[in-house]
């Protein structure tokens, strides 16, 4: 798989489609066997332990599928997946951890910094999604930048969308 649109497709489909039923799964409230936060005091009671394991597996499956239908013959195409879904969630961690000490309730904006933050919000887990593909020997440097880029503006457009569909409280 050589080409940076394979890339970015391989990286940012699975996710989106995953990022969007975890908000549905969330919503109708399922798995709450699993709804349990990580750290409360750390990260606030938004990042649960259902967010990790429903995006790991989920977008691991959806990878898979991705693979099966495109042939982009990526290998261990499920491990791949679940690592991602599991970076989109662990890179958002330390964001969370900010707020939180800076006393901004979960799921809120700070008042001050809205625009830092909001840049923050759509982009900490794309530049730890970026590094991981690049790390895992995938993409080059240049093509984690550029892949940083594109998927930080479609978190933003596809953010902007499921408010609009009211999938999605805020932007």
């Amino acid at each position: 798989m050589n080409s940076f649109i394979q890339h970015s497709i391989t990286m940012m489909v699975p996710l989106i489609i995953s990022n969007s039923l975890h908000m549905v799964v969330v919503k109708k409230q399922w798995f709450t066997v699993l709804s349990i936060p990580v750290s409360i005091k750390l990260f606030g009671a938004n990042k649960t332990w259902r967010g990790f394991v429903f995006l790991a597996l989920c977008n691991g499956f959806l990878l898979y599928l991705l693979n099966l239908t495109w042939v982009f013959e990526i290998e261990n195409t499920f491990a791949l997946g679940a690592i991602f879904g599991f970076t989109y969630l662990l890179f958002e961690l330390p964001n969370s951890y900010m707020k939180r000490k800076l006393g901004v309730a979960p799921g809120a904006q700070h008042p001050r910094y809205k625009y830092l933050f909001s840049w923050i919000d759509k982009s900490d887990s794309v530049i730890g999604l970026s590094f991981v593909y690049y790390w895992l020997g995938h993409i080059s440097g240049k093509e984690a930048f550029l892949l940083y880029a594109v998927s930080s503006l479609t978190h933003m457009l596809t953010s902007k969308l499921l408010v609009l569909l009211k999938i999605k409280k805020s932007f």
